[in-house]
Protein backbone atom coordinates (compact mmCIF):
# COMPACT_ATOMS: atom_id res chain seq x y z
CA UNK A 1 0.00 0.00 0.00
CA UNK A 2 1.50 3.37 -0.50
CA UNK A 3 1.73 5.75 2.64
CA UNK A 4 -1.01 8.28 4.32
CA UNK A 5 0.70 11.81 2.59
CA UNK A 6 1.32 14.43 4.74
CA UNK A 7 2.04 16.85 2.26
CA UNK A 8 2.62 17.27 -1.98
CA UNK A 9 4.85 14.64 -3.09
CA UNK A 10 8.25 15.79 -2.10
CA UNK A 11 10.82 14.47 -5.11
CA UNK A 12 7.68 13.92 -7.60
CA UNK A 13 8.58 15.15 -11.32
CA UNK A 14 6.60 18.11 -11.98
CA UNK A 15 5.09 16.16 -14.80
CA UNK A 16 3.62 13.61 -12.82
CA UNK A 17 2.04 16.15 -10.38
CA UNK A 18 0.59 18.12 -13.51
CA UNK A 19 -0.87 15.52 -15.50
CA UNK A 20 -4.64 14.35 -15.51
CA UNK A 21 -5.34 12.30 -12.60
CA UNK A 22 -7.65 8.65 -13.10
CA UNK A 23 -9.56 8.10 -10.37
CA UNK A 24 -12.04 5.40 -9.51
CA UNK A 25 -14.87 5.88 -6.88
CA UNK A 26 -16.70 2.35 -5.80
CA UNK A 27 -20.07 2.09 -4.41
CA UNK A 28 -23.42 2.55 -4.18
CA UNK A 29 -26.38 0.60 -3.63
CA UNK A 30 -28.24 3.81 -1.92
CA UNK A 31 -28.28 7.39 -2.58
CA UNK A 32 -25.80 7.52 1.06
CA UNK A 33 -23.38 6.09 -0.72
CA UNK A 34 -24.06 7.18 -4.00
CA UNK A 35 -24.48 11.12 -3.81
CA UNK A 36 -21.36 11.62 -1.51
CA UNK A 37 -19.33 9.87 -4.17
CA UNK A 38 -20.89 12.32 -7.03
CA UNK A 39 -20.39 15.13 -4.77
CA UNK A 40 -16.09 14.48 -4.49
CA UNK A 41 -16.21 14.13 -8.37
CA UNK A 42 -17.67 17.36 -9.03
CA UNK A 43 -15.30 18.83 -6.65
CA UNK A 44 -12.45 16.93 -8.31
CA UNK A 45 -12.95 18.20 -12.04
CA UNK A 46 -13.55 21.41 -10.51
CA UNK A 47 -10.01 21.96 -9.06
CA UNK A 48 -8.90 19.88 -11.55
CA UNK A 49 -9.99 19.80 -15.11
CA UNK A 50 -9.46 17.20 -17.13
CA UNK A 51 -9.40 14.67 -14.22
CA UNK A 52 -11.11 10.96 -15.33
CA UNK A 53 -13.81 9.48 -12.97
CA UNK A 54 -14.99 5.84 -12.93
CA UNK A 55 -17.67 5.24 -10.85
CA UNK A 56 -18.03 1.02 -9.92
CA UNK A 57 -21.00 -0.49 -8.99
CA UNK A 58 -23.58 -2.76 -9.62
CA UNK A 59 -26.21 -3.08 -12.03
CA UNK A 60 -29.07 -3.41 -9.19
CA UNK A 61 -27.58 -0.44 -7.18
CA UNK A 62 -29.08 3.58 -7.30
CA UNK A 63 -25.76 4.33 -9.63
CA UNK A 64 -27.37 2.65 -12.55
CA UNK A 65 -30.28 4.40 -12.70
CA UNK A 66 -28.67 7.90 -11.69
CA UNK A 67 -24.85 7.99 -12.96
CA UNK A 68 -26.03 7.68 -17.19
CA UNK A 69 -28.67 10.25 -17.20
CA UNK A 70 -25.61 12.90 -15.31
CA UNK A 71 -22.95 12.08 -18.06
CA UNK A 72 -21.19 9.92 -15.80
CA UNK A 73 -19.17 7.02 -16.88
CA UNK A 74 -20.18 3.71 -14.95
CA UNK A 75 -18.55 0.49 -15.05
CA UNK A 76 -20.96 -2.61 -13.50
CA UNK A 77 -19.43 -5.95 -11.20
CA UNK A 78 -21.34 -9.09 -10.60
CA UNK A 79 -20.90 -8.54 -6.82
CA UNK A 80 -23.65 -9.96 -4.04
CA UNK A 81 -24.11 -8.55 -0.60
CA UNK A 82 -22.74 -10.61 2.07
CA UNK A 83 -24.90 -9.67 4.49
CA UNK A 84 -28.67 -9.05 5.11
CA UNK A 85 -29.64 -11.58 3.34
CA UNK A 86 -29.62 -14.87 5.78
CA UNK A 87 -27.41 -17.94 5.55
CA UNK A 88 -28.39 -18.03 1.53
CA UNK A 89 -27.70 -14.52 0.85
CA UNK A 90 -24.27 -15.01 3.08
CA UNK A 91 -23.33 -17.98 0.66
CA UNK A 92 -24.39 -16.50 -2.68
CA UNK A 93 -22.48 -13.65 -1.66
CA UNK A 94 -19.51 -15.39 -1.24
CA UNK A 95 -19.58 -17.28 -3.72
CA UNK A 96 -19.59 -14.71 -6.05
CA UNK A 97 -16.89 -13.04 -4.56
CA UNK A 98 -14.07 -14.69 -6.86
CA UNK A 99 -16.04 -13.63 -10.31
CA UNK A 100 -16.12 -10.27 -8.99
CA UNK A 101 -12.60 -10.07 -7.85
CA UNK A 102 -11.60 -10.85 -11.63
CA UNK A 103 -14.11 -8.50 -12.82
CA UNK A 104 -12.23 -5.66 -10.52
CA UNK A 105 -9.03 -6.80 -11.40
CA UNK A 106 -10.15 -6.12 -15.34
CA UNK A 107 -10.98 -2.61 -14.08
CA UNK A 108 -7.74 -1.86 -12.73
CA UNK A 109 -5.61 -2.50 -15.39
CA UNK A 110 -7.92 -1.06 -18.04
CA UNK A 111 -8.43 1.94 -16.52
CA UNK A 112 -5.06 2.53 -14.78
CA UNK A 113 -6.43 4.90 -11.57
CA UNK A 114 -4.42 6.84 -9.78
CA UNK A 115 -6.65 6.58 -6.85
CA UNK A 116 -9.16 4.30 -6.01
CA UNK A 117 -11.89 5.64 -3.19
CA UNK A 118 -15.12 3.33 -1.48
CA UNK A 119 -17.62 5.48 -0.97
CA UNK A 120 -19.51 2.37 0.92
CA UNK A 121 -21.52 -0.31 -0.35
CA UNK A 122 -20.84 -4.31 -0.81
CA UNK A 123 -20.20 -3.21 -4.72
CA UNK A 124 -16.98 -0.84 -3.34
CA UNK A 125 -15.60 -4.17 -1.83
CA UNK A 126 -13.82 -6.00 -4.75
CA UNK A 127 -12.05 -3.06 -7.13
CA UNK A 128 -10.96 -1.82 -3.92
CA UNK A 129 -9.28 -4.68 -2.33
CA UNK A 130 -7.75 -5.38 -5.94
CA UNK A 131 -6.38 -1.85 -5.97
CA UNK A 132 -4.83 -2.09 -2.55
CA UNK A 133 -3.39 -5.30 -3.14
CA UNK A 134 -1.95 -3.78 -6.40
CA UNK A 135 -0.28 -0.98 -4.84
CA UNK A 136 -2.76 1.39 -6.11
CA UNK A 137 -3.01 4.26 -3.40
CA UNK A 138 -6.12 3.72 -2.20
CA UNK A 139 -8.98 5.50 0.57
CA UNK A 140 -11.94 4.88 1.99
CA UNK A 141 -15.29 7.54 2.69
CA UNK A 142 -17.32 6.63 5.60
CA UNK A 143 -21.37 8.72 6.05
CA UNK A 144 -21.77 6.94 9.80
CA UNK A 145 -21.31 6.95 13.05
CA UNK A 146 -21.01 3.02 12.52
CA UNK A 147 -19.31 1.93 9.24
CA UNK A 148 -20.64 -1.18 7.40
CA UNK A 149 -19.32 -3.98 7.15
CA UNK A 150 -17.34 -3.21 3.52
CA UNK A 151 -15.55 -0.20 5.22
CA UNK A 152 -14.72 -1.83 8.43
CA UNK A 153 -12.61 -4.76 6.12
CA UNK A 154 -11.06 -2.71 4.04
CA UNK A 155 -10.26 0.42 6.73
CA UNK A 156 -7.11 -2.47 7.21
CA UNK A 157 -5.67 -2.01 3.84
CA UNK A 158 -6.52 1.34 2.88
CA UNK A 159 -4.19 4.49 2.77
CA UNK A 160 -7.15 7.11 4.34
CA UNK A 161 -10.26 6.85 6.02
CA UNK A 162 -12.04 10.23 5.45
CA UNK A 163 -15.27 10.70 7.90
CA UNK A 164 -18.33 12.19 7.91
CA UNK A 165 -18.21 12.18 11.90
CA UNK A 166 -15.86 10.38 14.64
CA UNK A 167 -17.04 6.44 14.41
CA UNK A 168 -17.64 4.07 17.38
CA UNK A 169 -13.76 3.02 18.53
CA UNK A 170 -12.19 0.07 16.78
CA UNK A 171 -14.42 -0.11 13.85
CA UNK A 172 -11.56 1.49 11.78
CA UNK A 173 -8.08 2.38 12.52
CA UNK A 174 -7.99 5.68 14.21
CA UNK A 175 -4.42 6.47 12.70
CA UNK A 176 -5.68 6.31 9.35
CA UNK A 177 -9.03 8.30 10.04
CA UNK A 178 -9.71 12.06 9.74
CA UNK A 179 -12.80 13.68 10.06
CA UNK A 180 -14.14 15.94 6.90
CA UNK A 181 -17.37 15.84 7.01
CA UNK A 182 -20.05 14.33 4.09
CA UNK A 183 -19.24 16.11 1.17
CA UNK A 184 -22.62 17.16 -0.58
CA UNK A 185 -23.58 18.18 -4.45
CA UNK A 186 -22.97 21.49 -5.72
CA UNK A 187 -26.63 22.44 -6.04
CA UNK A 188 -27.05 21.63 -2.49
CA UNK A 189 -24.52 23.68 -1.30
CA UNK A 190 -25.77 26.97 -3.77
CA UNK A 191 -28.97 26.26 -2.37
CA UNK A 192 -27.97 26.23 1.15
CA UNK A 193 -25.99 29.07 0.19
CA UNK A 194 -28.93 30.90 -0.71
CA UNK A 195 -31.78 29.51 1.51
CA UNK A 196 -29.82 29.78 5.17
CA UNK A 197 -32.71 29.14 8.13
CA UNK A 198 -32.60 31.86 10.82
CA UNK A 199 -30.98 30.87 13.70
CA UNK A 200 -32.60 34.06 16.20
CA UNK A 201 -35.57 36.04 16.32
CA UNK A 202 -38.52 33.42 16.29
CA UNK A 203 -42.02 35.46 16.91
CA UNK A 204 -43.64 33.50 20.02
CA UNK A 205 -46.95 33.68 18.45
CA UNK A 206 -46.21 33.27 14.81
CA UNK A 207 -46.87 30.95 12.38
CA UNK A 208 -45.19 27.31 13.05
CA UNK A 209 -44.02 25.85 10.08
CA UNK A 210 -43.11 22.36 10.44
CA UNK A 211 -41.98 19.75 7.31
CA UNK A 212 -42.29 15.97 7.49
CA UNK A 213 -39.89 14.06 5.44
CA UNK A 214 -39.02 9.77 5.35
CA UNK A 215 -36.60 10.79 2.25
CA UNK A 216 -37.54 10.57 -1.13
CA UNK A 217 -39.42 7.26 -1.03
CA UNK A 218 -41.15 8.46 2.15
CA UNK A 219 -41.83 6.42 5.30
CA UNK A 220 -44.79 4.41 6.47
CA UNK A 221 -44.18 4.71 10.06
CA UNK A 222 -43.52 8.81 9.32
CA UNK A 223 -46.73 8.53 7.15
CA UNK A 224 -48.93 6.59 9.76
CA UNK A 225 -47.64 8.23 12.90
CA UNK A 226 -47.50 11.88 12.37
CA UNK A 227 -50.60 13.14 11.58
CA UNK A 228 -52.13 10.74 14.37
CA UNK A 229 -49.77 12.83 16.85
CA UNK A 230 -50.52 16.32 15.06
CA UNK A 231 -54.47 15.23 15.22
CA UNK A 232 -54.17 14.71 18.99
CA UNK A 233 -52.74 17.95 19.88
CA UNK A 234 -54.07 20.35 21.88
CA UNK A 235 -56.36 23.17 18.98
CA UNK A 236 -54.69 26.18 20.21
CA UNK A 237 -51.14 24.74 19.38
CA UNK A 238 -52.42 22.98 16.26
CA UNK A 239 -53.66 26.54 14.94
CA UNK A 240 -50.67 27.28 15.13
CA UNK A 241 -48.88 25.15 12.91
CA UNK A 242 -48.34 24.77 8.84
CA UNK A 243 -47.29 21.21 7.56
CA UNK A 244 -45.65 20.56 4.64
CA UNK A 245 -45.50 16.63 4.67
CA UNK A 246 -43.51 14.97 1.89
CA UNK A 247 -45.40 11.72 1.59
CA UNK A 248 -43.84 9.49 -1.10
CA UNK A 249 -44.66 8.19 -4.43
CA UNK A 250 -48.38 7.15 -4.68
CA UNK A 251 -48.76 7.65 -0.21
CA UNK A 252 -50.33 11.35 -0.36
CA UNK A 253 -53.63 10.49 -0.85
CA UNK A 254 -54.11 8.36 2.05
CA UNK A 255 -51.56 10.65 3.77
CA UNK A 256 -53.94 13.68 3.22
CA UNK A 257 -56.90 11.55 4.40
CA UNK A 258 -55.05 10.93 7.82
CA UNK A 259 -54.96 14.22 8.64
CA UNK A 260 -59.03 14.36 8.29
CA UNK A 261 -59.18 16.03 12.20
CA UNK A 262 -56.12 18.10 12.09
CA UNK A 263 -56.60 21.90 13.05
CA UNK A 264 -53.64 23.10 11.62
CA UNK A 265 -53.22 23.68 8.04
CA UNK A 266 -51.11 21.02 5.99
CA UNK A 267 -50.12 20.50 2.49
CA UNK A 268 -49.13 16.95 1.48
CA UNK A 269 -47.30 16.21 -1.72
CA UNK A 270 -45.35 12.91 -2.80
CA UNK A 271 -41.75 14.60 -3.61
CA UNK A 272 -40.42 17.84 -2.53
CA UNK A 273 -37.89 18.78 -5.79
CA UNK A 274 -36.37 22.11 -3.64
CA UNK A 275 -35.16 20.51 -0.15
CA UNK A 276 -33.03 23.46 0.28
CA UNK A 277 -35.95 25.71 0.23
CA UNK A 278 -37.94 23.26 2.05
CA UNK A 279 -35.59 23.10 4.84
CA UNK A 280 -34.96 27.29 5.37
CA UNK A 281 -39.15 27.35 5.47
CA UNK A 282 -39.34 25.17 8.14
CA UNK A 283 -39.25 26.05 11.88
CA UNK A 284 -38.92 22.24 12.59
CA UNK A 285 -37.83 19.42 10.14
CA UNK A 286 -39.09 16.10 11.38
CA UNK A 287 -36.91 13.13 9.39
CA UNK A 288 -34.96 9.97 9.10
CA UNK A 289 -30.89 10.08 10.37
CA UNK A 290 -29.15 9.45 7.04
CA UNK A 291 -26.06 10.43 6.95
CA UNK A 292 -26.73 12.76 3.74
CA UNK A 293 -29.49 14.41 5.65
CA UNK A 294 -27.45 14.92 8.31
CA UNK A 295 -24.95 16.25 6.40
CA UNK A 296 -27.70 18.99 5.05
CA UNK A 297 -29.22 19.44 7.91
CA UNK A 298 -26.01 20.58 9.57
CA UNK A 299 -25.39 22.80 6.99
CA UNK A 300 -28.11 24.68 6.55
CA UNK A 301 -28.25 25.17 10.29
CA UNK A 302 -31.60 23.34 10.09
CA UNK A 303 -33.58 22.53 13.64
CA UNK A 304 -34.44 18.99 13.59
CA UNK A 305 -36.72 16.18 15.37
CA UNK A 306 -34.88 13.01 14.05
CA UNK A 307 -36.67 9.09 13.91
CA UNK A 308 -34.41 7.07 13.08
CA UNK A 309 -35.03 4.22 10.66
CA UNK A 310 -35.14 0.71 13.07
CA UNK A 311 -34.35 -1.26 10.12
CA UNK A 312 -30.83 0.51 8.70
CA UNK A 313 -28.06 -2.03 8.97
CA UNK A 314 -26.63 -2.40 12.22
CA UNK A 315 -28.92 0.59 13.60
CA UNK A 316 -26.50 3.27 12.19
CA UNK A 317 -29.27 6.24 11.99
CA UNK A 318 -29.36 5.49 15.61
CA UNK A 319 -26.10 5.86 16.18
CA UNK A 320 -25.96 8.89 13.20
CA UNK A 321 -28.96 10.57 15.59
CA UNK A 322 -27.06 9.98 18.72
CA UNK A 323 -24.00 12.08 17.71
CA UNK A 324 -25.88 15.15 16.80
CA UNK A 325 -28.28 14.99 20.04
CA UNK A 326 -25.29 15.15 21.80
CA UNK A 327 -23.73 18.14 20.57
CA UNK A 328 -27.17 19.93 21.16
CA UNK A 329 -27.82 20.00 17.73
CA UNK A 330 -31.11 18.03 17.28
CA UNK A 331 -33.49 15.98 19.26
CA UNK A 332 -34.39 11.96 18.77
CA UNK A 333 -37.89 10.11 18.97
CA UNK A 334 -37.59 6.61 18.29
CA UNK A 335 -39.85 5.19 15.80
CA UNK A 336 -41.37 2.64 18.87
CA UNK A 337 -42.62 5.90 20.49
CA UNK A 338 -44.11 7.71 18.19
CA UNK A 339 -47.36 6.67 19.59
CA UNK A 340 -47.09 7.16 22.61
CA UNK A 341 -47.62 11.10 23.20
CA UNK A 342 -43.72 11.77 23.49
CA UNK A 343 -44.11 13.31 20.16
CA UNK A 344 -46.70 15.82 20.82
CA UNK A 345 -44.93 16.98 24.17
CA UNK A 346 -41.95 18.21 21.84
CA UNK A 347 -44.14 19.77 19.54
CA UNK A 348 -45.89 21.81 21.96
CA UNK A 349 -42.79 22.59 23.71
CA UNK A 350 -40.73 23.94 20.60
CA UNK A 351 -44.51 25.85 19.86
CA UNK A 352 -44.54 26.87 23.07
CA UNK A 353 -40.61 27.68 23.30
CA UNK A 354 -38.92 28.74 20.02
CA UNK A 355 -35.78 30.15 21.39
CA UNK A 356 -34.76 26.08 22.07
CA UNK A 357 -35.02 26.07 18.11
CA UNK A 358 -32.55 28.80 17.96
CA UNK A 359 -29.89 27.08 20.14
CA UNK A 360 -30.21 23.91 18.21
CA UNK A 361 -30.08 26.20 15.04
CA UNK A 362 -26.70 27.57 16.31
CA UNK A 363 -25.60 24.52 17.42
CA UNK A 364 -26.11 22.74 13.68
CA UNK A 365 -24.51 25.28 11.39
CA UNK A 366 -21.37 25.33 14.08
CA UNK A 367 -20.83 21.50 13.17
CA UNK A 368 -21.79 22.02 8.89
CA UNK A 369 -19.00 21.16 6.93
CA UNK A 370 -20.03 22.78 3.35
CA UNK A 371 -16.41 22.50 2.50
CA UNK A 372 -16.31 18.47 2.86
CA UNK A 373 -16.11 17.57 -0.88
CA UNK A 374 -13.16 19.37 -1.34
CA UNK A 375 -11.44 18.64 1.64
CA UNK A 376 -11.55 14.75 0.47
CA UNK A 377 -10.73 15.66 -3.18
CA UNK A 378 -7.72 17.50 -1.74
CA UNK A 379 -6.63 14.27 -0.08
CA UNK A 380 -7.15 12.23 -2.59
CA UNK A 381 -4.59 14.36 -5.44
CA UNK A 382 -2.32 14.26 -2.45
CA UNK A 383 -2.79 10.59 -2.69
CA UNK A 384 -2.43 10.50 -5.81
CA UNK A 385 0.96 12.48 -6.66
CA UNK A 386 2.71 10.67 -4.30
CA UNK A 387 1.81 7.33 -5.43
CA UNK A 388 3.07 8.89 -9.08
Amino acid sequence: MAAVVEGVGIGVEASATTAPLRVILAGGGTGGHLFPAVAVAEALQRAHPGTEILFVGTERGIEARVLPGMGLRLETLEVRPVKGGGVGGWIKGLLALPRAALQALRVVRQFQPDVVVSSGGYAAGPVTLVAALTGVPTALMEQNALPGLTNRVLGKLVDQCLLSMPVDAGTLPARKCEVVGNPLRAQILEAAARAQVPTDGRDRGAEFHLLITGGSGGAGALNRDIPKALCALPDEIARRLTVRHQAGRNRHQDVREAYVDFAGRVSVVEFINDMAGAYAWADLAVCRAGATTLAELLVLGQPSLLIPFPGAADNHQERNALALVEQGAGVMVQEGDLASGKLERLLTGFVQNPEALDNMAARARSLGRPEAADSVAERLVLLARAGR
